[in-house]
């Protein structure tokens, strides 16, 4: 047994944002690779749905295939907690409490993750989520160590992100006062601007706000921050290549795939900062065992930061990546049957080019497509996801455009050392990361995953995909040599004849 997985050995844990991307990824792993003894998840009531019942269903999640095959009895351990981040006490109720007395570690992984919320709702999930998880906290008995997953990005106004508290520009306690304070959203909304000053969105805001929250806990309660920049596929694990989500970096890998996204507007040097899944759930749970260990002879003086950084194994730039899965032809070779038109991207750092490019190849095509739906008597499906990925692509803007620099994951070499040899090792991720045959392998079993975890296709439907894309993309090939003709012969008839 390693350290780390004898660190969860028999224990209990309380995890809050339970069915997003960071919580189910580290649920599968404590479930898959330690022996725990229970996982209380808080759930509310979503959709209709009661706690219980959304349990049921993160239960057949797909990040856990590899877990029902291995250790089916696993997924037992899973308790549902009814109750909500944004309510007093996180809205559990006494008897639940009491079902809670036990629990020693804590990862508090809830929040919006939406860089274009309102104020309002990201300063109650954010701050006043964070705020209530700390005080319910408090009341644990047994608590070895409260884990906030925060942002690498928590800091934007900062070149050079060391992993240490950074003070924040406004105090947490004005801005959850103004929640109360001011109850027309269009005040609060209009104050955005003017509160966010050096923050691109109120996510990264609100995420520095929270922050400035532990620390000012760090003393009372044993707590560590943990910084993951943007999380992509995994490397490795559960599944090499592995897709959370069809939100973020995800979802628009997958508009890419079916065609619909054709022009992304970046800076061609830069270097989006990313953390592998995989990657980052295993340096969490060492955090989680070595920030326990900081705590053991008394509180630091200064919170305990963590980060999760690409910035000195990964050389690769964004453009550099996108670049190679078009050329060696990745697209075609893991095709979706969900595909609009030849997938393929242009990238620019022009914006009048980008711009000449979403209207050519984004809106125009997705009017078209739309009018036939409308005329088969179905509703138009293209426009809202085109309008919905050009949004997307602008509030990231910001991420697009700047390099941040890091001094890399914290504590690389104790964790790739410690972990050596078990279910946390990390050596081989870490050794290859900057090969390339790793980055075109990881590519590839990322858009397999797409299709398959994300989009529902099966394997064996790929050889047939492959072909329709071959079809469309000869189909492509002809109309524009027809337009190509057509052109030649209006020139020739015009100005030449």
């Amino acid at each position: 047994m390693g350290v780390v997985d004898g660190f969860y050995e028999g224990c209990e844990i309380f995890v809050t944002g339970g069915s997003g991307v960071v919580g189910k990824a580290l649920i599968e792993k404590l479930l898959r690779s330690c022996n725990v003894k229970r996982i209380y998840v808080l759930l509310r009531t979503k959709k209709q749905l009661s706690a219980e019942q959304r349990l049921d269903k993160l239960r057949q999640a797909n990040i856990f295939q590899v877990l029902r095959l291995q250790k089916p009895q696993e997924v037992d351990k899973l308790v549902a907690i009814p109750g909500d981040v944004s309510l007093p006490q996180l809205g559990i109720s006494s008897e639940h409490r009491q079902l809670l007395s036990n629990v020693s570690i804590v990862f508090h992984c809830a929040a919006t993750v939406r860089f274009d919320e309102p104020l309002r709702i990201a300063l109650r999930l954010n701050v006043g989520g964070t705020l209530e998880a700390l005080k319910f906290a408090e009341q644990l008995q047994q608590l070895r160590i409260f884990v906030h997953v925060s942002t690498f990005f928590s800091n934007p106004y900062l070149e050079r992100v060391e992993p240490r508290y950074y003070s924040s520009p406004m105090d947490w306690r004005l801005c959850l006062r103004l929640l109360d304070e001011i109850k027309d959203d269009d005040v609060l909304d209009a104050l955005t601007s003017k509160l966010t000053v050096g923050f691109p969105n109120t996510y990264t805001f609100t995420k520095n706000l929270a922050e400035s929250l532990i620390n000012d806990y760090h003393t009372r309660l044993p707590v560590i921050v943990y910084r993951p920049s943007i999380l992509l596929f995994a490397v490795r694990d559960p599944l090499p290549g592995y897709a959370p989500s069809l939100m973020g970096a995800m979802g628009l890998f997958s508009l890419v795939g079916a065609g619909v996204l054709k022009t992304v507007y970046i800076r061609k040097d830069v270097h989006l900062d990313i953390t592998p899944q995989d990657m980052g759930i295993k340096a969490l749970c060492y955090y989680a065992y070595a920030g326990c260990e900081a705590y053991r002879n008394g509180a630091p003086k200064d919170l305990i930061v963590y980060q999760s950084s690409s910035r000195t194994h990964i050389p690769h730039t964004f453009l550099h990546m996108a670049e190679n899965m078009d050329v060696i032809d990745l697209w075609h070779k893991g095709a979706f049957l969900m595909n609009l038109l030849a997938p393929g991207c242009h990238y620019t750092d022009n914006r009048l080019v980008y711009k000449f490019l979403v209207f050519t190849k984004q809106i125009i095509p997705a009017l078209l497509v739309d009018m036939l739906l409308k005329l088969f008597g179905r509703p138009p499906a293209l426009m809202p996801i085109a309008r919905k990925s050009y949004q997307t692509l602008e509030v990231m803007k910001p991420f697009m455009f700047n390099n941040y620099d890091s001094p890399g994951c914290t504590d690389i070499d104790t964790v790739l050392d410690i972990n050596r040899n078990t279910e946390f090792c990390l050596y081989d991720e870490y050794r290859y990361a900057h090969s390339e045959e790793r980055l075109i392998t990881a590519c590839k079993n990322m858009i397999l995953s797409i299709r398959h975890d994300l989009l529902g296709e099966s394997p064996q439907t790929l050889p047939r995909a492959q072909i329709i894309l071959r079809i469309k993309e000869n189909i492509n090939i002809a109309v524009r040599l027809y337009l190509l003709y057509k052109l030649c012969c209006w020139l020739w008839y015009s100005y030449l004849v």
